[in-house]
Formats: C-alpha cells, sequence, structure tokens
C-alpha cells in the first residue's frame, strides 16, 4: 500500500471500487448540472463564430458538403466538430441547440476520460486520487464550464487528447505476467491483458491523430507525444524493443490518422496556416517578451482580458488551485527523478510539460494574449499537474495528522464549489455587457424580424461589422440587404423598406436624426432594460439627407446623386457621405468606390476606399448612401480640396468609366465636390514630420523653412518636378516672395516665382507656431538643354540649394519620317496623325503610328486603338499614352515627329482599325477635323 492511501487501509476493494464509482458519477451528475442547465439561454448570442459553425454544420448534414480535412470557409476551420454535429442536427434538432448540446457533451466526456486517465498514469490510490482530483477540477472550472456551453469546435481538442492520452497509458501498462491476490489487492497495478494491448496502442494513435482535425491548437500535441516516447526509450532502457513496438503502433496509426490533414498543410499552407498567420503577424497588441509574462500570470493571476471568453481578467485557476499547481510541479520534477515505473516518470514529465502548451496563444501576440481558448492544448494535462500537488498534500495531511479522506468532504466540495462556481457563471452569462458582446442583439433582431407579418414588396436592410452575419443567416427571415455600419439604402421611389440596426452596428447620429420619426417602437428588450435593437420604417419617397447636386456623373451601373463633406481640420479625419442611384446592378459582387482628396496640382494628400460585398444584389433604383472616412495630412494648408471618386471591380482592379458628355466612354475618375480643411488648435511637432532634408533656415522675418523632401534625381523637358517644403511661422510672420531657379554653368532657369502656398495662404496670415506642407509642382521647359543643375530656392538675395537634378535628353525628330500611308489627319488644332506603317507576321498586326504636333500641348491625351471586324464590333482594344505611357504628350514639342509602335492580334476574314485620342480626365474625344476645320468624327479607319 503506497503513501497514497489515505483514509482507505481498512476498505475492502469491492466497497472502495463501489465508492470511487460512486464519486466519480457524482461528479459528472454536478458537471452536467453546471454545463446543461438553461443551456438554450446562456450564453446569450448566437455569436458570430457559432452561428458560422452551425451554418457549416448543416452543409454538412443536409448540403451533402463533404469538407476534408478543412472548411476553407472562415478563416479555415478543422471538420471533427461538424461531422459530429451531423446525428443531434439530423435527428434532435436542426438549431444552435444541438451544437450546443454536443460541446456539453464533449466536455463531460472530456471530464470522464480525464479521471480514468489519472488512474491510468499513476498506480494504486494515489491514481484513484488523482483522477477523482482532476473530475473535481473540471467539473468547478470555469474556463471548461465556459467552453462547454458554447457552439466551439476547439471543445474537441481536450476530449481528443484526453481519451488518446488514456487509451496510450492503458495499452503502455500491458501485464508480462498474471497479476497475484495480493497484487489484485488496493496496492496492484490495475493492467490490461496482454492481446488486448496493441489494439489500445492503434486506438490511442487514431484518437491523437483524429486530434489535429479539432482546432489549430492541436498541432503542438503529436511533438508532446514524440518527446514522451523518447522519454520511455530512456527510462525503460532494459524494455526497449518491446517499447519500440509499442511506439510503432501508435505513431503508425497517429500518422496515418493524420497523414491528410499533412498532406493539406503542404497543398494549401494559406488555409491552414491562415488563422496562425493573422494572429502572429498582424499588428501586435504586445512583444513576445510580454506575451511570455502575461501567459505566465494567466495560470492564477490575471487571465484572459477578452470579456466573451471570461470574466475578463479572471485567471485560469484560483489561487488555491494555482497553488497546487505549484505544489505539483515541485512534486513531478521531484518523484521524476526516483527509480519508480518508467510509465509513470513518463506522466510526471507529460504533466510537468503540459503549461508548455500554452505556446500557441503566447505567439499570438496579435491576437489579445492571453487566450484560455488558444492555450487548451494543456488541457487535460494541467488539471493533472494540479491534482499531483493535490495529492500530494492530501498524503502530507494523513501521514502527519493521520485524518481519514472522508466522502462527505468530496461532496461538500463539489456541491459548494458547483453552487459557487454556476453563480459565477450565470451572472456573467446575464450580462448586459455580455449579451451585446455575444451578438445577442442580432439573434433579438432575427427572430424579431422572423415574427413580422411583412408585406412581401417591403425590402429589408440589416445593418452588422459583418456583412452577411451568419447570427442573422442561421435564423428564419425574410430576404435581407446587408448594410454596414458605414452605409445605408434608401428605397426605390414609392416603396417601403425596413431597416434594421442592432447594438453593435448603430447608426450615425445624422442618419438616426434623420429617421427618428420612422422609428418602430415596441422592440425587444437587452437585460439592460434598452431596447437590443432600432428599426425604422424607410419611405422611398422620402428626401435624401444630402444637398442636391447639378453634377451630372454616371456610369453604366451607378448616378451621383449628392453629397456631404465635414470641415475637416489638418491632422484630422472627417467623414465624407454620397450617394449613388443605382440604374442596374453590376454583374459582379465586390464594386467598390475610391475616394481621393488632391490639392489644386492633382497631388493625392489622401486615398481611400469603402469595403464592399454583394453588389451584384442591388436593386434598380435603391439609392446608396456611402460613408468613406478621409484623413486630412498634418501641416495641410487651410482651404477647399477636391474630392474625386472611382468605382472598380475590387477582385480585378478594374475600373468602371464614366460616360463623357458625348455619351461614350469617360474618364475613371469624377470629381464630386470639395472639402474644406480648417488650421487646427494645436499644431504638429516638426519632429513628427517626415522630411527628407531639415534645414531650420530663417529666411524671412518670423518665417521658417524647417526642410524639403527630396525632388526626382531626373527628370525630362516638359515634366513637372514635384517637391514638399516645410513652413513655420514664427510670432508675427512677414510675406516674402521667392523663385525656383535650375542653376548650371551655362545657364539659369526660372521655374516659379511666387509666395508660398500658391499665394492662397500668404505667410502674413499665418498663425505663431503653425507648420505647414507645401506641396509645389514646377515644370521643366520642354526647351531645356540637358545635363546636371543645381535647384536653388532663393528667398529675397540668399540663395538656398536644395538637390541636384538630372535633365535627361529626348531625342525629338523635327523631319517628316518616311511613311507607307500618309492621312495627315488633324485632331484638334493641336495634334496630327501624319501617317502609319502597317504588316502582319506571326498572327501579329504591327502598327506603328506616327504623330506630329502642331503646337505645345497641355494635355496628356491617350491613344485608343480599337480592333474591330468588318461589322464594326470592337474586339480589342489598346487605350495608353504614346509609347506605352513612356511618351505623354505633355512633353512634345510644336514641330516634332513622334513614332508610336502597337502589336494586336491579327483577325483572319479582315479587320479595320479605329485610331483616335481622347483626355483621361473627362473621357472626351479630340475631334477629326477636314481641311476646311469641320469636325467628320473622333477617330480615323485603317482597313486592312
Amino acid at each position: 500500500m503506497d503513501q497514497g492511501a489515505v483514509g482507505f487501509c481498512a476498505m475492502n476493494r469491492k466497497h472502495f471500487l463501489a465508492l470511487v464509482t460512486a464519486f466519480a458519477t457524482f461528479t459528472l451528475l454536478i458537471a452536467a448540472v453546471l454545463r446543461l442547465w438553461q443551456i438554450s439561454t446562456y450564453p446569450p448570442g448566437p455569436h458570430y463564430d457559432e452561428a458560422a459553425n452551425l451554418l457549416i454544420a448543416r452543409s454538412v448534414a443536409f448540403g451533402g458538403a463533404r469538407f476534408f480535412p478543412m472548411v476553407e470557409a472562415y478563416q479555415g476551420r478543422e471538420i471533427l466538430y461538424y461531422y459530429l454535429s451531423v446525428p443531434l442536427l439530423t435527428f434532435v434538432s436542426d438549431s444552435m441547440f444541438s451544437l450546443r448540446v454536443l460541446s456539453a457533451f464533449c466536455n463531460l466526456i472530456t471530464i470522464a476520460a480525464s479521471i480514468a486517465l489519472g488512474r491510468a498514469m499513476f498506480r494504486g490510490s494515489r491514481g484513484v486520487i488523482v483522477g477523482l482530483v482532476v473530475g473535481v477540477l473540471m467539473t468547478l472550472s470555469f474556463p471548461q464550464i465556459w467552453l462547454a456551453r458554447q457552439a466551439y469546435r476547439a471543445v474537441t481538442l481536450p476530449m481528443m487528447q484526453a481519451l488518446a492520452l488514456l487509451f496510450l497509458f492503458r495499452g503502455l501498462a500491458r501485464a508480462r505476467r498474471s497479476p497475484s491476490l495480493r497484487e489484485r489487492g488496493l496496492g496492484g497495478e490495475v493492467t490490461w491483458a496482454h492481446r488486448r494491448a496493441p489494439l489500445q496502442l492503434a486506438v490511442a494513435g487514431v484518437l491523437a491523430g483524429g486530434a489535429v482535425y479539432t482546432y489549430n491548437a492541436s498541432r503542438l500535441f503529436p511533438l508532446w507525444l514524440l518527446i514522451g516516447g523518447i522519454a520511455l526509450l530512456l527510462f525503460d532502457r532494459a524494455h526497449w524493443r518491446r517499447r519500440i513496438k509499442q511506439g510503432a503502433i501508435f505513431f503508425g496509426a497517429l500518422a496515418i490518422t493524420a497523414a491528410p490533414m499533412v498532406i493539406y498543410a503542404f497543398q494549401r499552407p494559406d488555409v491552414f496556416f491562415g488563422r496562425l498567420a493573422e494572429v502572429t503577424q498582424a499588428d501586435q497588441s504586445v512583444t513576445l517578451t510580454q506575451s511570455i509574462i502575461l501567459h505566465l500570470e494567466m495560470f492564477f493571476i490575471a487571465g484572459d482580458p477578452y470579456f466573451r471568453y471570461n470574466v475578463a481578467g479572471r485567471p485560469y485557476f484560483t489561487l488555491p488551485e494555482g497553488v497546487l499547481l505549484l505544489v505539483g510541479m515541485v512534486l513531478a520534477a521531484y518523484r521524476l527523478t526516483r527509480r519508480i515505473r518508467p510509465l509513470e516518470r513518463v506522466a510526471y514529465l507529460l504533466a510537468l510539460l503540459s503549461p508548455l502548451m500554452v505556446i500557441p496563444s503566447v505567439i499570438s501576440v496579435g491576437g489579445l494574449p492571453p487566450s484560455h481558448m488558444r492555450s487548451l492544448g494543456m488541457v487535460p494535462l494541467i488539471f493533472v499537474l494540479v491534482a499531483v500537488g493535490a495529492e500530494g498534500v492530501i498524503g502530507w495531511i494523513h501521514l502527519r495528522y493521520a485524518v481519514p479522506l472522508r466522502t462527505t468532504l468530496w461532496v461538500g466540495v463539489l456541491v459548494i464549489g458547483g453552487a459557487l462556481v454556476g453563480k459565477l457563471y450565470f451572472d456573467w452569462a446575464s450580462s448586459a455587457a455580455l449579451f451585446y458582446e455575444t451578438d445577442a442583439d442580432l439573434a433579438a433582431a432575427a427572430r424579431w424580424l422572423g415574427d413580422q407579418q411583412l408585406d412581401p414588396n417591403t425590402l429589408v436592410y440589416v445593418a452588422a461589422r459583418d456583412k452577411g452575419h451568419p447570427t442573422v443567416m442561421i435564423a428564419p427571415v425574410p430576404p435581407v440587404t446587408w448594410i454596414g455600419t458605414d452605409s445605408l439604402f434608401h428605397p426605390p421611389a414609392g416603396e417601403t423598406g425596413l431597416v434594421i440596426f442592432p447594438h453593435s452596428a448603430p447608426p450615425p447620429p445624422d442618419w438616426a436624426a434623420w429617421l427618428a420619426e420612422m422609428a418602430l417602437s415596441g422592440l425587444p428588450l437587452a437585460p439592460d432594460g434598452k431596447p437590443a435593437f432600432q428599426a425604422f420604417r424607410l419611405s422611398g419617397d422620402l428626401p435624401l439627407p444630402l444637398a442636391e447636386t447639378t453634377l451630372s456623373i454616371h456610369d453604366q451601373y451607378l448616378r451621383y446623386a449628392g453629397m456631404n463633406a465635414p470641415v475637416v481640420t489638418a491632422g484630422d479625419a472627417g467623414e465624407v457621405v454620397m450617394a449613388w442611384q443605382i440604374d442596374a446592378p453590376p454583374p459582379f459582387s465586390d464594386l467598390t468606390p475610391l475616394i481621393q482628396l488632391e490639392d489644386g496640382h492633382g497631388n493625392i494628400l489622401y486615398h481611400g476606399d469603402a469595403y464592399m460585398a454583394g453588389t451584384d444584389e442591388w436593386r434598380v433604383g435603391e439609392t446608396l448612401l456611402q460613408r468613406i472616412s478621409v484623413r486630412v495630412p498634418p501641416a495641410t494648408p487651410p482651404g477647399d480640396y477636391g474630392l474625386s471618386v472611382a468605382w472598380v471591380e475590387r477582385s480585378t482592379d478594374s475600373y468602371q468609366p464614366y460616360f463623357n458628355q458625348q455619351g461614350g466612354v469617360g474618364a475613371a475618375w469624377a470629381k464630386i465636390g470639395m472639402l474644406r480643411v480648417t488650421r487646427p488648435n494645436a499644431f504638429p511637432d516638426p519632429a513628427s514630420l517626415s522630411i527628407d532634408v531639415g534645414t531650420a533656415l530663417e529666411v524671412a522675418p518670423d518665417v521658417t523653412l524647417l526642410g524639403w523632401d527630396a525632388p526626382p534625381a531626373s527628370v525630362r523637358p516638359g515634366e513637372t518636378l514635384p517637391m514638399t517644403f516645410y513652413w513655420q511661422a514664427g510670432e508675427h510672420p512677414a510675406s516674402f516672395t521667392a523663385r525656383a531657379l535650375l542653376v548650371s554653368a551655362e545657364e539659369t532657369t526660372e521655374l516659379w516665382s511666387g509666395t508660398p502656398i500658391d499665394d492662397r495662404y500668404p505667410p502674413d496670415q499665418w498663425a505663431a507656431g503653425e507648420v505647414l506642407a507645401d506641396r509645389v509642382d514646377w515644370q521643366i521647359p520642354r526647351d531645356q538643354a540637358a545635363g546636371s543643375y543645381m535647384l536653388a530656392l532663393v528667398v529675397a538675395d540668399r540663395q538656398i540649394a536644395i538637390a541636384t537634378v538630372e535633365i535627361a535628353g529626348i531625342a525629338r525628330a523635327f523631319e517628316a519620317p518616311a511613311v507607307e500611308h500618309i492621312l495627315n489627319a488633324r485632331f484638334g488644332d493641336q495634334l496630327v496623325l501624319y501617317g502609319y506603317n502597317v504588316s502582319e507576321s506571326e498572327g501579329k498586326i504591327n502598327l506603328e503610328l506616327i504623330w506630329k504636333a502642331q503646337d505645345n500641348i497641355i494635355v496628356d491625351y491617350k491613344v485608343f486603338v480599337h480592333l474591330v471586324n468588318r461589322e464594326g464590333i470592337v474586339l480589342t482594344q489598346h487605350d495608353a499614352m504614346p509609347r506605352t505611357d513612356s511618351y505623354p504628350t505633355s512633353l512634345w514639342s510644336a514641330g516634332e515627329y513622334i513614332s508610336d509602335p502597337y502589336e494586336l492580334s491579327a483577325l483572319s476574314g479582315g479587320y479595320a482599325l479605329h485610331i483616335g485620342l481622347y483626355s483621361p480626365e473627362d473621357g472626351m474625344r479630340l475631334p477629326l477635323l477636314d481641311d476646311h476645320g469641320q469636325v467628320v468624327g473622333d477617330y480615323v479607319e485603317i482597313l486592312d
């Protein structure tokens, strides 16, 4: 009889086993009550992830889906949980209730297997006590109760690990001979017959391999088992052949079972490692060192901070359990060094290493560590380690004070502990904060919506932070159009819409005020006594909450209907609200608006977009109200700045051009209005600005040139030289003029003269301490000689060297080249298509256009070359600036001839080429003129 037999000495084996069985059963009964009581009500929800799991499970149970080994949707999810759910969904209830019951029973199996595992890991009454303590600890564990009542696939990981370890230890502990009568008593080792051990090892391997189909934290489990196997070989060197055979059976079964997942990891690493990459490589909330410290504290100081997963900050173990954890670590380390059964030494080793199974959570520095769920790999062995500490303390008390271990004490611990942890859980689960955190507001809206007797013509719009929210999709609701927190649909004229905003996605204040008169009452209440969501009945005849527009901007899908632009302080952000009427639903689901804030030179100060989905389901006549945040860079001078919008098919990055005034294809960007920028109350610290070259030169009274951003090292004649200068005002800044010069030994060229900020915000209006970014675009004269120049800024009589700039040479041709076909086709009064050369070879059309510039050209025109068949249908087209965008028309000099080559695929049966030019700003084509200056078209036709 070992030291752990405390108080059971006089009890015969039959009574002892009956008592242990009864107590284990009572433990599981308490566990079942804590996990199943009001499971359909608490926790509230279902949360997004739970609802997504139900959608996946339904597709398996009823949709014929056969995901294996992972579901690629929703960031990639392992499949075991969904296949286990099929019987419950099919025969019990097609609802969230079935998934939560599945989770509860998975957790109960985990507890039962863990009780048996403690007995299998350690011999005699020590194993019995460890197993029973593990059962009590897991039954009363808040994290385990939480996990058991959620529809999360992670619940299957500790279950598979507990079952795998149980069968493994039982398979390894087979008898080499029949036990004696004494060994069959209380102190004898419980063994399995030799003939059944290989089967148990094989089952253990299958269960261990199956663990990788549970949750991504399972990926360390095979490594931990390998460490245990190596340790067993070292501890039991006398029987190494037998251990090798056992290991071959176990790891062979594990490898075969896990092989599909391993193969999948190589075939689809983007899915297999996707979530891991997201939480380890995303914006880090903590450093790795901080994460390690947080996880050390997680055990019994401060745990998971995420309120949806925990009573925020509550440690994984209570303080007494934490003390027992430390005692267990010391005892396990001590007993590991003793000459005891090799298998028992391995048990202590695995238990001692269990805290390291939190590594998946430790490395998730971008995922709000510490995470109890990502630390699930430590279960059940972490509870075994605590139980080892408890068994040691119980043994020490019995030996020192001869206090027997009474059944009433165990029952009392379970009952009182169950009542306390139950109150803790249900207080947490019934709180208003958790109600909103678990998407219960959306669930309430879905139930309410399903109960409404709506007119079939009523359009239903539901706002959500995640469009297509599964919490609504799992409910029997009418067809829903999703709107985000930044969008809203105005129904077509004469129609009505029902708009729902949950607590998690409320309407912005201006929309709430606009909708207030249409608010519905009598809505379901949240635990805080407030409506769980807002609902409005929106008439399509209600005027839009936007300023009317006279602009005619439209493409084949959308028509601009107005905009509200805020006044934004430099360095801050504001939301631009724009309206677009839908003329036709696009044939793709991701038509996305892009917005740009631009200054008078066309410099882009900000570029942004909005997330869009389901755009192929838009309805004709609806008007989309879309909010897009626009951030004004710090140091932006006060004034009005242009807002331009483009629409792009995001998946292919294909821009949808607007129609021009001629009704043809126009530009991709359209200016929809202006945004006013005002001066901030507090100016940015110059040190916070990214200034390439800092100088801090006082160039005028109370005016300091802080520095500038370096210009391009090389430009061509006719191109602009973009730069940014940074100024700071003193107490009383005085106005001044400056000049920009290109200086060489041979010549000096003035590029610009005036006051900073384009004369629209002169220095004498600057505020004391104000910092300003002056963006300039100085044009290089087209006849500027090639060479190296010093760019200088001259203020008063002071010349400041800015940078060295190389002016590249351009080989210009002013003599007409030889051409096969001379056209002299005039486009406007500045451009002539002098002629062309054309040939065919190897199925290609080689076309060389020869242009002539009649005058210096300001606009960068694009050339279109359309390949059409005999019926005039455009089959392919090429739109670009000349020489594949490398030689824009704004660089051409008067009298210059320009060669512009193209290669197109030839057509059988004849073809024609339509050639012309248009402005990318507005899509307007240059008119084709005859000898008398009369417009005769807008393209030249070339026949084969």
